[in-house]
């Protein structure tokens, strides 16, 4: 039975995802970064060098889908793909100064955006907080 309370924990998910989706978009979108790109250029940030493949299972993303966003990325300037010597299969992609730093730019904005979000809460709620959401996170799977 569905109480709600329940149904408005529901509701007030997804009204802040949707806010907060919404703010990055707009964060990337001012620093020139496509929404398409932003999966890519954070995974890559994490760990430069990556496969196309590796990629796919980072982000969810199709394989398609992340060959055609690498072509435009690096049209854009933003990640070069290199060819493993060892396994010709294998395409590695790495970021470019360019893409690095506008992955930088945009983490300092999203940072921001973050700090918004947890604005009035102690060091303990936050913790707490973001310990919570991965226990929810956790719930789900």
């Amino acid at each position: 039975m569905k109480t709600k309370k329940g149904a408005y924990t529901a509701e007030l998910l997804k009204e802040i995802n949707r806010l907060y989706t919404l703010r990055v978009r707009v964060e990337a979108e001012n620093h020139g970064i496509k929404n398409s790109y932003r999966a890519l250029l954070s995974q890559l940030y994490i760990k430069d060098g990556g496969t196309q493949l590796s990629l796919v299972d980072k982000t969810g993303m199709k394989a398609p889908t992340i060959s055609i966003t690498l072509r435009k990325m690096e049209k854009d300037g933003l990640v070069s793909r290199v060819v493993d010597e060892s396994d010709l299969r294998k395409t590695h992609v790495f970021l470019t100064e360019k893409g690095k730093q506008t992955t930088e730019e945009l983490n300092a904005g999203i940072d921001k955006i973050n700090e918004g979000l947890l604005k009035g809460l102690s060091a303990d709620e936050k913790e707490f907080f973001v310990r919570t959401l991965e226990n929810m996170k956790n719930g789900l799977k």
